[in-house]
């Protein structure tokens, strides 16, 4: 009798967890998971409409995330859909950035001061979605890896999701670092993550990532760095990964280039950065990853935008703003001959 008992409870037991194991909802959940991963995301990648995506993954991240609660790992879309949803609140943080400098300019002062409070909360929940998106990459790759980002030795990836997923952490981290600092230290980022996202990013071939693994180190060691020379270094680094974004077609690093530049204040790699941006013919750009270039557009943008408001008071042309105010442009020889003629 006590056996049948005992039989009788492994039964029900194994039932209950045969029924948990198979509810409808992982189910759902992990084809949903599964069909994003192998489908969606490759579309995505395709697209130049930033807009959309940012709406997007605002709009189907909760529902992504009501999946988690049934066992079902979406770490690696959650990780995409929180990098993709700042630029969302990123675009909304510099148009205020922009109101604010031209305000102040026409001594607009109140005005300016509000602007510039409504760009900081911008920045802050800029960067708590960055941060999110790095967090939850640094779960996919504890669970699916044992690999604690930038700790110990690199783990094997799979396949190209996986080193894009550790590449969008990076950047997920570092940029929330910079929007930290424009919030005025909303988020309370932790100064740990930096050095490990670098550390990680030797997990990753440099010529296939477009240069950008060795310009996120670079960026870090200007920003940080320990003397002149590891910083003279860096800014080398950082232009001969442009050159590699230049070969494969994906601006990334060109980004990072300029958004270093803009950090630490020198305008003469900043004018270079851009001119190197707006040098890159777009038929040569990759159309697998047309979102990221966009991104990177939109980000070397935003860079120009300040720049040009600090000295002209508006925002940069639309085209050609790497071609500044300050630059003459020299006649050509015919023109020279007829001047010398007169």
């Amino acid at each position: 009798m006590a056996n049948l008992r005992t039989t009788y409870r492994l039964t029900i037991l194994s039932m209950a967890l045969l029924s948990a194991a198979c509810s409808p909802n992982r189910l759902v959940g992990n084809q949903v998971n599964h069909y994003s991963v192998e489908n969606v995301l490759p579309v995505v990648m395709k697209t130049d409409d930033i807009p959309m995506v940012c709406h997007a993954n605002e709009t189907n991240t909760p529902l992504l995330m009501s999946f988690s609660q049934f066992g079902v790992d979406v770490n690696m879309l959650l990780a995409f859909g929180y990098s993709g949803a700042s630029a969302c609140t990123a675009m909304e943080a510099h148009e205020k950035e922009l109101w604010s400098m031209q305000a102040e300019k026409q001594g607009l002062i109140y005005m300016a001061q509000d602007a510039r409070i409504a760009q900081q909360l911008l920045n802050r929940d800029t960067g708590k979605r960055q941060v999110r998106a790095y967090q939850y990459a640094a779960e996919y790759f504890k669970l699916n890896h044992r690999y604690d980002i930038g700790e110990g030795t690199c783990p094997k990836l799979k396949d190209d999701n996986e080193q894009l997923l550790l590449l969008v952490a990076a950047t997920s981290a570092l940029q929330a670092l910079k929007n930290d600092i424009s919030s005025g230290r909303l988020i309370n980022f932790d100064m740990a993550l930096p050095a490990k996202v670098g550390r990680a990013m030797s997990c990753l071939d440099n010529e296939k990532w477009w240069g950008e693994p060795k310009a996120i180190q670079a960026g870090l060691k200007v920003i940080l760095p320990k003397n002149a020379n590891e910083e003279a270094e860096g800014w080398q680094t950082l232009q001969e990964s442009t050159d590699i974004g230049l070969q494969t077609g994906v601006r990334l690093s060109h980004a990072t280039y300029a958004s270093v530049a803009n950090m630490k204040g020198q305008e003469d790699h900043l004018r270079d950065a851009l001119k190197r941006f707006e040098s890159i013919p777009v038929a040569t750009l990759n159309k697998q990853y047309a979102l990221l270039n966009e991104m990177a557009a939109l980000q070397v943008r935003h860079i120009a935008n300040l720049y040009w408001m600090k000295y002209e008071g508006h925002r940069a042309p639309t085209e050609n703003f790497s071609k500044f105010w300050d630059e003459q442009e020299k006649p050509s020889q015919a023109v020279n001959d007829i001047l010398d003629g007169l």
